[in-house]
């Protein structure tokens, strides 16, 4: 359980970018994790991050532009995401550091943020850190196709919705399918580990969840995708930090480049590489260790 109501966890602050939406659970005294969504995925993901609140922390994931009712040209780039962030947290009269939690695109923001506002530490999961190459294959697959296409978006929503209910197994698949370099039977190993677990399995719905409806999303995730495909020059040297990655060495969506770069550039940082899920380096079983290290990260930061 939560622990928290939905109409009192769903909130929106008022900036000088216009109402931006929210989400704030976990206990209100506690340290802040500022969590950074994967692209395509609402800021209504981290509900399936209950496990840190589970930990005494309090998350707030903020809305990005293109995604439901914020438009996009309200900033101009990805690094501007960082100030929206900083602006909600400013309206919450929060003035302390945050510790700042990015996934996949999402951690192109969580980085910016690290390098213009106060953060007590960094956590990036199969975060961009610069340039990227969209993967052929997998945008090519069935499930790749059926979300970076842009008609019957609210069809394709209730599709997904309906697979992962009544077919968690072979949905499951289907994503690792896209960003995992696995055999089949080791897909399968996976999406048992996960629909065994009920804890697991009800993140996966949650993260489904937040998949839809892709119509509203679909905008945000598209210019996150152009416009991290034509980023010059990332310079994360100013981030100082503690910073915990984890990377997966069989992600076939983002590359072994991008938790390089952040190994040559970021002085107090331990990198991870796990096999996992591939790029959703949470999943089955080596994903719990992966959870139990973040945890770990966050109390010796947060707790010294």
């Amino acid at each position: 359980m939560l622990g928290n109501s939905k109409s009192s966890i769903y909130k929106t602050a008022n900036t000088k970018y216009g109402s931006v939406r929210y989400l704030d659970i976990g206990p209100s005294d506690s340290d802040i994790v500022l969590f950074s969504t994967g692209g395509g995925t609402s800021f209504k993901a981290a509900l399936a991050f209950q496990w840190i609140c589970n930990e005494g922390y309090r998350i707030i994931s903020i809305n990005r532009p293109g995604y439901y009712d914020l438009p996009l040209n309200i900033v101009d780039g990805v690094e501007e995401h960082a100030d929206i962030y900083h602006e909600v947290i400013k309206s919450l009269g929060v003035k302390e550091e945050v510790n700042v939690f990015g996934i996949s695109m999402g951690g192109l923001s969580a980085l910016y943020y690290a390098t213009k506002y106060p953060t007590r530490s960094l956590v990036l999961w199969s975060s961009i850190t610069g340039k990227y190459e969209v993967n052929e294959e997998s945008a090519n697959s069935t499930l790749g196709k059926l979300v970076l296409m842009k008609a019957g978006k609210k069809l394709v929503s209730w599709i997904l919705q309906v697979s992962a209910r009544l077919f968690p197994g072979m949905t499951i698949q289907a994503f690792l399918k896209t960003e995992a370099d696995l055999t089949q039977k080791e897909r399968r190993k996976i999406a048992k580990e996960v629909i065994n677990n009920p804890e697991s399995r009800r993140e996966f719905m949650i993260f489904v969840e937040s998949m839809t409806p892709m119509d509203a999303l679909y905008e945000g995730m598209m210019d996150e995708v152009t416009k991290a495909q034509n980023l010059q020059g990332t310079n994360w040297t100013k981030i100082k930090c503690p910073t915990y990655a984890v990377h997966s060495t069989i992600d076939i969506d983002v590359s072994m480049d991008h938790p390089k770069r952040l190994e040559r550039m970021i002085p107090d940082i331990k990198v991870e590489y796990v096999k996992a899920g591939g790029h959703f380096v949470w999943w089955g079983d080596e994903g719990k260790i992966v959870k139990l290290n973040t945890i770990r990260f966050l109390n010796e930061v947060n707790l010294e």
